[in-house]
């Protein structure tokens, strides 16, 4: 993903715009997207609720708002349904697909009804597996050019980087889990981190 200590709203939007594999960018604004996720989804109920449990394990909800709070899910189907790629809609449907047969088969039971401890243990080995990077000279393309990783399983790598660009973009994080300091502001050399110390989001407004 983008470099941190440089990232931008419109920098976070661009690398999911890539990461989707949208080709055209026309039409394509975060109130479009919010618009678009009113509407009709693009997958299955049984791949929509997966999906809302991966995501709500990915980024669960602590002292702040979670993946689910932030509506992530439905904007993540609005994004594969009006612009993602027919490739990324296939990984990612693949994807939520081999996560629930993995529950299946260790659990007996969907994914989506696991506690979250089991989902958490279930998915952490299936994460570091499927974002292990391959040498980028086994791909080619656009991807590779824009520098999207060659994970092992990209469908995966591809559902995880949505959920969490898709997150950090929601107004809940920005205001909730983010803190917003104007600029220019006062010079402050040093700041003592404590634990109510939360990240910086001056340039993602």
């Amino acid at each position: 993903m983008a470099d941190p200590l440089n990232l931008t709203r419109r920098s976070l939007i661009e690398r999911m715009l890539l990461v989707a594999g949208v080709t055209a960018t026309g039409g394509f604004s975060l109130p479009a997207l919010a618009e678009s996720a009113a509407g009709n989804r693009h997958l299955d109920a049984q791949r929509f609720t997966v999906l809302s449990a991966v995501a709500d394990t990915i980024v669960p909800k602590t002292d702040t708002v979670g993946a689910l709070e932030a509506d992530v899910p439905t904007k993540f189907d609005a994004m594969l349904k009006d612009w993602a790629s027919a490739q990324t809609r296939s990984q990612v449907a693949a994807a939520l697909t081999e996560i629930d047969t993995l529950a299946s088969r260790a659990n007996g039971k969907s994914f989506a009804l696991l506690d979250a401890k089991t989902r958490h243990d279930l998915l952490a080995p299936h994460d570091a597996a499927s974002l292990k990077v391959l040498p980028a000279d086994t791909k080619g393309g656009v991807a590779t050019l824009m520098g999207f990783p060659n994970y092992t399983n990209p469908g995966y790598g591809r559902i995880k980087e949505l959920v969490v660009m898709l997150y950090y973009l929601s107004e809940p994080a920005l205001t909730q889990e983010l803190t917003y300091e104007h600029t220019p502001g006062e010079w402050k050399p040093s700041i003592p981190v404590t634990p109510e110390t939360r990240p910086a989001a001056g340039s993602m407004y």
